[in-house]
């Protein structure tokens, strides 16, 4: 079996609700998954061992996740998301990496729905999505 695979097959989820409904997204591109950062706080004193600043770990940052698309104007897709970004209403996104992968929860609210539509080229969508916390499935 090779060392290495290929994102084929992963899907993501937009769940909207106490009990979440869930709406697949449409033609979804490539993935970058949220990269969480820990924030440093500094701890630094007067009798620092060897005169050197300190820092202990603070709150996790969820950051961000962007989905690119095919923009698909007046598509199931483009409505959900239109409709997000004007209610400002925090949703659980879902992506799984892989046909046969695990799913990661995370809640958020979406951040930025870019939309463009070039003369000779496929038309594209990017949600941007800023998140808050991550859901054990």
């Amino acid at each position: 079996m090779p060392d290495g695979q290929i994102g084929y097959g992963s899907r993501v989820r937009i769940g909207v609700g106490e009990t979440p409904t869930w709406t697949e997204l449409e033609f979804v591109g490539d993935i970058d998954m949220p990269d969480e950062q820990i924030d440093e706080i500094e701890v630094t004193h007067m009798k620092s061992p060897g005169r050197r600043k300190q820092f202990i770990s603070g709150l996790t940052d969820g950051g961000e996740v962007s989905i690119p698309m095919n923009y698909i104007p007046g598509s199931a897709t483009d409505v959900l998301l239109l409709g997000l970004k004007a209610s400002g209403e925090t949703v659980q996104v879902e992506i799984t990496l892989t046909e046969t992968g695990t799913p990661e929860i995370y809640a958020g609210f979406l951040k930025g729905y870019a939309r463009t539509a070039p003369v000779n080229d496929k038309m594209m969508a990017t949600a941007t999505f800023r998140l808050s916390e991550a859901i054990d499935p």
